[in-house]
């Protein structure tokens, strides 16, 4: 079994070294599914959105992830993308604030 999900950036900013933005991920909604119907779901999600995003100046696009794939919608600005992906842990891809050092 494993995770079709759906993440959205959000914008981090770091005060450090006189201000950076970054983006983080975090989990909206995710559905368990067995590794052959996700990737067919996964497939159907895919077709349709980067149908939709064609005329958009970030589009869609597709990326192969370290277990399987992977859906990215860019953006002008950091923080405001989006990714579907499917994975085999839950909320595998999260990411938060990263304290500077």
């Amino acid at each position: 079994m494993v995770w079709l999900s759906y993440y959205e950036e959000y914008p981090i900013y770091e005060p450090a070294e006189g201000g950076y933005y970054y983006s983080g991920l975090t989990l909206v909604e995710t559905e368990r599914l067995s590794k052959r119907a996700a990737k067919r779901r996964f497939d159907e999600l895919a077709k349709e959105c980067i149908d939709e995003s064609k005329d958009d100046p970030y589009p869609w696009y597709q990326q192969n992830i370290l277990y399987g794939r992977g859906l990215h919608k860019g953006s002008k600005y950091i923080g405001e993308g989006a990714m579907l992906i499917i994975e085999r842990k839950k909320g595998m891809h999260e990411k938060g604030y990263i304290p500077y050092c």
